[in-house]
């Protein structure tokens, strides 16, 4: 009898686990972070490789070395906000790098300080790697949840509510006879479950990621979520 009463609140337990994911506020901080990736690889895709290939291009002359620097500069900034995100919307809590003197040493010193300093091409990496991040957090945004709504929404919504399209394949296009809609709904409830818990995780890779590359030494030394 024991034995039976124990299995039965471990089997409960796990499907607390399991479903719990959606009444967590962390889950939604995480989807918005990672619907944010996309635009912001994308911005700041464009401002690292027309910094740097204008400041490259243009390096002969003082104003190439000055678009260099200002590029650097930006990335620093880029690379602020990105810790200041990930703090809010990850739960982390990445501490501001240290390894820039805040004194004022003059411009040549202040450059010099500025392109020494690991944060600051550890911030480079960490904005150059948004791209992918933010194409790949696209692609599990609509493959797994985009597509479990839409089948969860079939029989409300039979033309479809986001128009999800993968590779040709109309979700709610696909979608026809009566059966059909009604098996959607369970199949879409699972496969946005799923994907709750994949974009959770992928959240969570995203955390070590800022917090390795963001943080004053490579690591902000107490990361997780609140």
């Amino acid at each position: 009898m024991s034995q039976s009463v124990t299995s039965d609140a471990g089997l409960g337990s796990r499907l607390a686990d399991i479903v719990g994911v959606v009444g967590d506020r962390q889950t939604y901080r995480n989807l918005l972070y990672l619907a944010l990736a996309f635009p912001l690889g994308m911005i700041y895709y464009m401002v690292v490789f027309f910094g740097f290939a204008f400041g490259l291009a243009l390096s002969v002359f003082v104003v190439g070395l000055g678009i260099l620097l200002a590029t650097a500069i930006g990335v620093r900034y880029l690379a602020s906000f990105e810790r200041s995100l990930a703090n809010r919307l990850l739960g982390t809590s990445i501490a501001d790098p240290t390894d820039v003197d805040g004194s004022d040493g003059g411009i040549v010193a202040t450059a010099k300080a500025y392109l020494t300093a690991s944060s600051t091409w550890r911030g480079l990496g960490f904005v150059v790697l948004k791209f992918p991040i933010g194409v790949l957090s696209f692609v599990l945004l609509v493959t797994f949840l985009g597509t479990g709504v839409e089948l969860l929404l079939n029989p409300v919504f039979p033309a479809g509510v986001f128009s999800v399209e993968i590779g040709g394949w109309e979700v709610a296009q696909s979608v026809e006879s009566t059966t059909e809609r009604a098996l959607a709904v369970p199949a879409g409830a699972v496969l946005a479950l799923l994907g709750l818990h994949i974009t959770n995780a992928f959240a969570d890779v995203n955390a070590s990621i800022a917090s390795s590359l963001l943080g004053p030494n490579g690591s902000d030394g107490a990361d997780g979520s609140e």
